[in-house]
């Protein structure tokens, strides 16, 4: 666990405070202007007003991405949860995630919903359609969808699947502000779509998020789902709402947020890409044609064992170099962390929700080493950075860093 630490650690070492202020993101007099507006106005909660800030926030966001409507949370996490709560999955139910990250699957247990894991395709990191459609039982509710690390998956595809099967389908934007399919942002498919402003994320409200949709009939159910007062909600819900100071961050964000995925994330995923050109050992990510990806984290697979080279020796030689990178990212699929594995959410019911008897009479489904083979052999060998706070000097010495190393192997 040692080594995992310091290999995190480093990750940002390489951040240049000289450059980051001219180059990544800013908070300044457009934040402090709208800050100001709201500490003159008579409230900090957010539907008081039409013109609120976080009603103005949401409309922007909406705008921005092609969605009808918006909703502000205090966190995507939140915002996964109550999407979750809106599909109808609960005890007894699945809801099918993709597993290099956890969170669709803990979103999923905050209602008792069993998470099913499909596996990824090799070369996109992203949910494998095939899998998903072989995942699909009589059980299954929702599908939350992970464009991962900026780049959609085949949400077209995806989408068709889940309207054929009638299932819900959320789609986890966290690390998407610019991506598109075809021309279409995503989060702009699915019933749901759900963004992140966590403080590591391409737009940031320190932490904060964004539901948006399409389907306004949807968006007047879960509105209302919360809007009362001294009165029972309609349906099980979560209400974690954004408040007018984190809205007014959020929206003078926004109006930058263009400038500085392409002006700087996109810019330093290019440097790092161009820095693994010709290597045949280190494998780059694939980028559908149909996909525009934005920069967020860097990725690359490692292959040189293909052809006898030492993984160990790569490592070693890398943080002798300093360089920065990243191994393995979480090392395991979703499912064999103790969250999944031992229950641990539901210390009053420790055998809910993969073991409550609402779900195993009905199936067998077990978390189990294998059950997403393409994951968890992708997991060990992926090499990756964060993007957020990486200036663009920071990109151009890391990847000389990286050319550095990859002679050193060639030897």
């Amino acid at each position: 666990m040692a080594n995992k630490e310091k290999t995190g650690q480093r990750a940002h070492h390489l951040i240049d405070t000289k450059f980051a202020a001219r180059e990544l993101r800013s908070l300044g007099e457009k934040e402090l202007g709208y800050l100001a507006e709201v500490m003159r106005g008579e409230t900090l909660s957010n539907y008081i007003s039409e013109s609120s800030m976080t009603r103005r926030f949401e409309d922007a966001f909406a705008k921005r991405v092609g969605a009808k409507k918006a909703m502000a949370k205090n966190a995507a996490m939140s915002g996964l949860v109550e999407a979750v709560s809106v599909s109808g999955a609960g005890p007894g139910f699945e809801v099918i995630c993709d597993p290099i990250v956890h969170f669709g699957g803990l979103a999923a247990i905050y209602f008792n919903a069993v998470p099913r894991f499909a596996d990824v395709k090799r070369d996109t990191y992203n949910m494998d359609p095939e899998s998903l459609l072989a995942n699909i039982t009589p059980l299954s509710k929702a599908v939350i969808v992970t464009h991962m690390w900026g780049q959609s998956a085949e949400i077209e595809t995806i989408r068709d699947i889940c309207r054929e099967k009638g299932l819900f389908l959320i789609e986890d934007c966290a690390h998407c502000v610019g991506s598109t399919w075809n021309g279409r942002h995503v989060g702009t498919f699915g019933q749901l779509g759900v963004f992140s402003f966590q403080e590591f994320k391409q737009l940031s409200t320190g932490d904060g998020g964004m539901t948006v949709t399409t389907d306004e009939k949807l968006f007047e159910q879960m509105r209302g789902a919360w809007w009362f007062s001294g009165e029972s909600p309609k349906f099980v819900y979560i209400n974690y709402r954004m408040n007018e100071v984190t809205a007014a961050v959020g929206l003078a964000q926004l109006e930058k947020v263009d400038r500085i995925v392409e002006g700087t994330y996109n810019k330093t995923l290019a440097i790092l890409d161009k820095a693994i050109e010709g290597c045949e050992w280190i494998r780059p990510r694939t980028v559908p044609r149909q996909a525009k990806m934005a920069g967020y984290w860097w990725a690359c697979t490692w292959e040189g064992d293909k052809g006898g080279l030492s993984y160990e020796k790569f490592k070693a030689l890398e943080e002798e170099l300093d360089i920065g990178l990243r191994f393995g990212f979480n090392f395991y699929p979703a499912y064999e962390f103790p969250f999944f594995r031992e229950s641990t959410a539901y210390r009053t019911q420790p055998d809910c929700p993969v073991r409550c008897p609402f779900y195993t009479s009905k199936s067998n489904y077990r978390y189990t080493w294998g059950l997403t083979p393409v994951t968890e052999e992708l997991m060990q060998r992926l090499i990756t950075v964060n993007l957020i706070f990486l200036s663009i000097p920071a990109a151009e010495k890391m990847a000389e860093g990286i050319r550095q190393l990859i002679k050193r192997m060639e030897k």
